[in-house]
């Protein structure tokens, strides 16, 4: 649950938008990405010079005031802040350990041997790692050979790059974007971010052996990548801090310096033992001054030195080219932490031991204390519904001994409902039945109810009735409907019988019904309207008639 709960928990903060902040003693350097549809698009890269007056960048409070101070002015309101550490302020070291799935098994295995090379406790840092090569199937499987011919044990190993800064460093930076009036959510690494940027920019040479000089007024950085594995990083002061009015031979000797100090750090890397012949030198920068430094690189080596060309695969502000090439360490920064797994370094939370627990005594003690908490919340609403029912029942106390006083007055009509509402239950529905059948006979003038009545028999009920009609035709009809309705009964028998009112003929019918009635009894409740009403009807012409009658005649019985 842990595992899946962070790995939410990363993707929300990789949503919408991020901003790479990078500061040095000459620029603020700003890049703004927004991600949708796992597409990131570049939104703003904004260069900011720092004041002509003295800014302490030692002081983080005043640096973020700063900082926060500057995006109001460009109207940028940042998402997700994220910086990166420089080189120099930060130890690397990269180990060969075995290859293992579990992530939280390799940081204890890389916290263990980092503990040993680190020149501050362990407790006072923070480190974080990532397995940069693992081995393949392949030689997984030349290494089991290998041991079972030579009776010698020999494991692959996965090389993981393990970065490591003081506790101070981390809380320099989170007190810089706190004071901006933000929250830092990741704290990356300057060389880590320059790769991330080497792979937009030139993906086709990624499984190469590549050198990379980042160049900065005040310091450069020197990295070696092969096969995507940071191999060698180095961090330069220098000072490239060039006037238009200097003298060019000033100017010269400045870069010479500088090839030197790079040519030495390349020295350092051949004598390595990772070391290999490097397929790709770039320069990357916006200094205005890299094709100066390629140019006094070339002339001092035979391989040939070239300037990093700007990333073509990605969305770009418009006209906006020389600040993406002065930018690019914060354009791989935002984008590594944008990536779906996030930055490879992020000292802010970095990847932590798993600590093993009795999974089974963890599931005991937890099952038990739902148990508990169970009973324990059962008991209280019980008590609470018992106590609540006998305050209501307090309360209708007396109400219920004056309805016992009233029940004596009425007990013949309560015997009489419920004896109606006991034949109800028991019965065949017979007062829906009498509306049923009272809704389909034709009209009154036509035919009129004689007798009606009900009994059971068996299972089933039957109602009983006699009508009394004008002629054979509307009997007939009568029983033809109630047989197609649904009705069970026997033949019907027909007696001429005259009554004072015109109605010749006459019969008597016996209706079964059935267990399962398909009609629905009210859908024919409003099946037949009432007459007409007869033209000597009182409601006919109204009272207004009437009314006046009755002044005519008072006024002719005064007359």
């Amino acid at each position: 649950m842990s595992k899946s709960f962070k790995k939410l928990t990363d993707r929300l903060k990789r949503r919408g938008e991020v901003t790479a902040l990078d500061i040095d003693q000459r620029m603020l350097r700003i890049v703004h990405v927004t991600m949708s549809r796992g597409i990131s698009r570049v939104r703003r890269i904004e260069l900011i010079p720092l004041p002509n007056e003295e800014l302490d960048l030692k002081d983080p409070i005043a640096t973020g005031k700063w900082i926060g101070k500057q995006l109001k002015v460009i109207r940028l309101n940042p998402g997700v802040v994220v910086m990166a550490a420089r080189r120099g302020e930060c130890i690397l070291k990269e180990y060969q350990l075995p290859p293992l799935k579990d992530i939280g098994e390799m940081a204890s295995m890389v916290r263990v041997k980092a503990s040993r090379d680190l020149p501050f406790p362990e407790s006072k840092a923070s480190i974080d790692f990532t397995v940069t090569r693992v081995p393949t199937k392949k030689e997984i499987k030349e290494s089991k050979n290998i041991s079972s011919s030579s009776n010698a044990t020999v494991d692959p190993k996965a090389n993981v790059v393990v970065s490591a800064i003081k506790n101070e460093t981390l809380v320099f930076y989170q007190t810089i974007v706190e004071s901006a009036g933000f929250t830092l959510a990741g704290l990356g690494l300057r060389p880590m971010a320059s790769f991330r940027v080497l792979k937009t920019c030139v993906p086709s040479i990624i499984k190469e052996a590549v050198a990379l000089i980042s160049i900065r007024r005040h310091e450069v950085d020197v990295d070696i990548l092969i096969d995507g594995r940071l191999i060698f990083s180095r961090e330069l002061s220098a000072n490239l801090n060039l006037a238009d009015d200097d003298k060019e031979p000033d100017k010269q000797i400045d870069l010479i310096h500088i090839t030197k100090e790079i040519f030495r750090c390349l020295h350092s890397y051949e004598g390595s033992g990772a070391y290999q012949k490097l397929d790709h030198l770039l320069v990357a920068g916006g200094t205005g001054i890299e094709d100066k430094l390629c140019h006094c690189l070339n002339s001092q080596s035979e391989a040939e030195w070239k300037t990093m060309p700007l990333p073509s695969g990605l969305r770009l502000p418009k006209d906006n080219k020389n600040n993406t090439a002065r930018a690019l360490t914060s354009l791989g920064l935002a984008l590594g932490f944008a990536d779906e797994g996030g930055m490879p370094v992020n000292f802010l939370s970095p990847k932590r031991p798993i600590i093993n627990r009795n999974e089974g005594r963890m599931k005991w003690i937890l099952g038990m204390s739902l148990i508990l908490a169970g009973a324990l919340m059962l008991f209280s609403i019980q008590k609470r519904l018992k106590s609540n029912a006998q305050t209501e029942l307090n309360n209708l106390s007396p109400q219920y001994l004056a309805l016992k006083k009233e029940e004596r007055k009425n007990k013949i009509i309560i015997r009489t409902g419920d004896a109606v509402t006991a034949w109800n239950k028991d019965s065949k529905d017979w007062l829906g039945h009498f509306a049923f059948i009272s809704a389909i006979l034709p009209p009154c003038d036509k035919i009129y109810l004689k007798n009606l009545g009900t009994r059971r028999v068996g299972s089933n009920g039957v109602i009983s009735f006699q009508l009394q009609a004008k002629d054979s035709t509307t009997l007939h009809s009568v029983e033809k409907r109630l047989r197609d309705i649904g009705y069970e009964f026997k033949s019907v028998p027909q007696t001429p019988g005259s009554d004072r009112h015109g109605y010749s003929f006459s019969a008597s019918f016996e209706l079964i019904i059935p267990n399962n009635f398909k009609h629905n009894l009210k859908d024919y409740l409003k099946t037949n309207s009432p007459p007409a009403r007869i033209k000597d009807d009182i409601h006919a012409d109204g009272l207004s008639w009437i009314n006046q009658e009755k002044k005519g005649s008072t006024w002719l019985s005064l007359l």
